[in-house]
């Protein structure tokens, strides 16, 4: 980020529904808003959160009396060089989303990545949990940052009140310069292809789990062993295929013994029928093809005569129309559009006087009249193609019919025949044609085992494939995490918190009277301990949790003036009336903002500001003052 990319606000304007505008003018280094409650400052710190990006409407932002007062607030602020006008205006025929910037309409969604973009700061995507979750990262986005910025008069209990844990790291992280190197692209990259390698090892571990469930239907103990493997599924597939060649081994002696005691004779009448039949069979499949070939070539020329019939339809009506506008005379002169004269000669062109065309059929009609006639003999073609292809397939039909009577005949025939056969034939046979059958089916399950098995090999080449995008991955990544200096930042917040501290204790000695603070910022969190690794939340009072969230907003604010950090040198400061312990603020004003008024008068805070609002502040030097007085009721 470049340091000089600071944000600040020069002046605020709402306007009323009726009367004179309201406006308040800002500078650099610390504002402070003054005057009892109830005075209306609290509101324009809202009015500026809204103009920020705020979702919400007017109503929701700072309440339904005052959005009914005013119908626009405007804020005119820089960035570095850049100089921008942002206004938001409320009404019923006005969308929630619109912002005017630099009076162009657009919506609050591009007025934050607009913000972002001229602040120099990137945008990051952040995991919120586990990062392997199923959740995916959202983006950690203008407004998330700006909770860290603006502190509301309601929300001191936290270091931004109402955010979760993970977010609130993700922004330290950004404002710190280490959000856009931990969270980099690679870096989700890289979870998003282990994820990828885990889950296609669940569907592996479960396929193998579903087959091997299968397969013991199938396969023996032994053969089955620890667990499935193509090995095991081929000692199977050989087992059965020799007991398959065992059965029928056995068939064919008892069939051999079988005829050794029946007396042959030549080729019977039972033989030719049998022949007919295999043959009428083979020509009825031919005939039936042919008659769906024929079937789709009569659908392919009955589409072709429509198409021609359409055609025909339309030559027509435009030879219609031919005729009907050929008689059709100039009634107006074309150059002066004055009506033509009564008295000129039928034979000459009143305008030209040259001698008008006798022939009563010009060229345009004669062509249409060709056209006809053409496309009257493509019909007729395509009529007599159709009648022959109609022959055709009568014709096929017919020789279907008289086979397929021939072929009922012959199974008349043979049905008595086959009878005595079956009565002939010793049990035994149709035991083994029964246990044949079972293992045959066996030994396909087994086929279909083995090639669902393979499909195993399909996800370990996938497995191995994104293995090697994560190794290359995980290098980059390794790479940029030694880039990053955890320890580093977590000193300089640390560092900043304690300076802060120290300077109020120095105004009061007895303002702060617990250890110093420490900062732990690592991959997965941050966390503010106070002495001996005890959490600040536990430890602290409402006094004391002001001047530690007090010590947070100066640590940011001391980030501004280095380039790798990314804090805009902007906050807004709502202090609250009363503690949650029941202390007042006002006896304390002073001293907490001090400190942030002699760190934005050193070098390199040129372009920074704070805006705080409270009671009194008095006799605070240095800083830009507003008063506010009237009391609203």
């Amino acid at each position: 980020m470049n340091i000089s990319n600071k944000l600040h606000i020069t002046e605020l304007i709402r306007l009323p529904e009726q009367g004179t505008e309201d406006r308040l003018e800002l500078k650099t280094g610390v504002n402070v808003l003054v005057g009892p409650p109830n005075t209306g400052k609290s509101k324009w710190l809202q009015m500026l959160d809204y103009l920020l990006g705020d979702d919400d409407s007017a109503a929701e932002a700072f309440g339904e009396d005052v959005a009914k007062k005013y119908t626009s607030v405007t804020a005119k602020l820089r960035i570095g060089a850049t100089e921008l006008e942002i206004e938001r205006r409320w009404g019923d025929d006005i969308p929630k989303s619109r912002v005017f910037r630099n009076k162009e309409a657009i919506n609050v969604k591009q007025l934050r990545q607009e913000l972002l973009e001229k602040l120099e700061i990137p945008v990051i995507h952040y995991p919120q949990g586990n990062p392997y979750g199923s959740r995916t990262w959202p983006e950690l986005g203008w407004r998330s940052l700006y909770r860290h910025m603006y502190r509301r008069q309601r929300m001191w209990n936290d270091i931004a009140d109402k955010q979760p844990d993970s977010e609130q790291h993700a922004c330290i992280l950004q404002f710190t310069g280490l959000g856009d190197r931990l969270f980099s692209k690679e870096y989700g990259e890289l979870i998003e292809k282990e994820k990828q390698i885990i889950e296609l090892n669940a569907q592996k571990e479960q396929f193998l789990a579903v087959l091997s469930s299968v397969s013991k239907e199938l396969l023996s103990a032994e053969e089955l062993g620890v667990g499935l493997s193509l090995q095991s599924l081929a000692v199977a597939k050989k087992r059965v295929q020799g007991e398959i060649g065992n059965l029928e081994d056995k068939r064919q002696r008892l069939l051999k013994s079988l005829a050794e005691e029946v007396d042959t004779s030549p080729a019977s009448e039972f033989d030719e029928l049998s022949e007919e039949m295999a043959s009428s069979e083979s020509k009825l499949e031919e005939l039936r093809l042919a008659s769906e070939r024929i079937s789709k070539r009569l659908i392919e020329m009955e589409n072709y005569r429509s198409s021609i019939e359409q055609e025909l339809e339309r030559l027509g009506r435009a030879q219609a129309a031919g005729k009907v506008l050929a008689d059709l005379k100039v009634t107006h002169c074309p150059a002066c559009d004055r009506p033509a004269p009564a008295n000129n000669s039928i034979t000459n062109c009143f305008l030209c006087r040259r001698p008008l065309e006798t022939t009563e059929t010009s060229g345009s009609s004669i062509r249409v009249e060709m056209e006809i006639e053409q496309t009257r003999a493509v019909l007729a073609e395509a009529n007599e193609m159709i009648e022959a292809i109609l022959q055709d397939r009568i014709g096929i039909r017919r020789k279907i019919a008289r086979i397929e009577q021939r072929v009922r005949e012959i199974r008349g025939l043979l049905r008595p025949v086959q009878s005595a056969a079956a009565a002939v034939l010793p049990p035994e046979i149709g035991f083994l044609d029964q246990s044949v059958g079972k293992l045959q089916e066996q030994l396909s399950q087994i086929e279909r085992i083995v090639s669902s098995l393979r499909l195993r090999e399909n996800l370990t080449e996938q497995i191995d494939k994104i293995r090697v995008v994560t190794s290359e991955l995980e290098q980059e990544v390794a790479r940029q995490s030694g880039e990053l200096d955890f320890e580093g930042s977590s000193d300089e917040l640390q560092d900043a918190m304690n300076t802060y501290l120290n300077a109020i204790k120095k105004a009061a000695p007895v303002a702060w009277t617990q250890k110093e603070v420490k900062v732990r910022i690592d991959e997965k969190r941050t966390r503010f301990l106070l002495g001996e690794q005890k959490k600040w939340s536990n430890q602290l009072g409402g006094t004391l949790t002001l001047y530690f969230l007090l010590s947070y907003h100066y640590a940011l604010m001391s980030l501004s003036n280095k380039a790798r950090n990314n804090f805009p040198g902007f906050q807004v400061i709502d202090f609250p009336a009363e503690l949650p312990d029941g202390s007042t603020i006002h006896d304390k004003e002073n001293f907490v903002l001090e400190p942030f008024v002699e760190l934005l008068n050193q070098e390199g805070f040129e372009n920074c500001q704070v805006i705080a609002a409270g009671n009194a502040f008095e006799n605070l030097q240095g800083t830009h003052r507003l008063e506010f007085s009237k009391v609203w009721s």
